[in-house]
């Protein structure tokens, strides 16, 4: 899901995007782990010898972010998803690389043994696509949650024993509800604030 967070504050105009292009994009994979430095760096070369195709790959990582988010979002808000949303996703998952053998990673950790990145969004997004189709068919889709302020609509799994929390998280959209409803009842006590 924090592919799909990439693009924050969706019920505000404008959202707050954070991939502005291609190198965000390439940050953004290294940092989250899928991709190495070395490969960051190459598909970097390959991007500023390829142009017109790297704005290409750019903009089909958005619209994979876009498909991932309406599908996740639906869902935890207890909508139908969208044929054609399901149809993109199983035609990235069709192209991604093969699930086939774990590494153990510097620290420790086991991970799915990836092959280069490619130039490709299926290559390139591979374990944001798995976790994406793994989570919408898996045993924790009933944990999935959208951010239940209207002006933030982040998407993120509730693990709280009770299952009911509400907000992406309590140091930002949980402290503004309160601190909104405490305005509320403050400048209106007979008001019945609920929340």
């Amino acid at each position: 899901m924090a592919f799909a967070d990439t693009r924050s504050w969706r019920g505000s105009d404008p959202p707050v995007e954070e991939l502005n292009g291609l190198g965000d994009l390439l940050t953004w994979c290294e940092g989250s782990g899928l991709i190495d430095a070395s490969a960051a760096a190459e598909l970097d070369g390959w991007a500023r010898q390829h142009g017109d195709d790297a704005v290409q790959l750019f903009e089909e990582a958005i619209a994979a972010r876009e498909t991932i988010y309406a599908l996740l979002s639906a869902t935890a808000a207890g909508e139908a998803v969208a044929a054609h949303d399901v149809d993109a996703l199983n035609r990235l998952l069709a192209a991604a690389p093969a699930r086939a053998s774990l590494a153990v990673g510097k620290d420790g950790k086991t991970m799915w043994r990836l092959p280069p990145a490619a130039p490709a969004i299926p290559s390139l997004l591979a374990p944001v696509l798995w976790s994406t189709g793994d989570l919408l068919a898996g045993q924790r889709l009933h944990r999935l949650r959208r951010c239940a302020n209207d002006k933030c609509l982040w998407l993120f799994i509730d693990d709280s024993k009770s299952g009911t929390r509400r907000w992406c998280a309590m140091r930002t959209c949980g402290n503004r509800a309160k601190a909104h409803r405490h305005y509320l009842r403050k400048t209106n006590p007979a008001a019945d604030v609920a929340g």
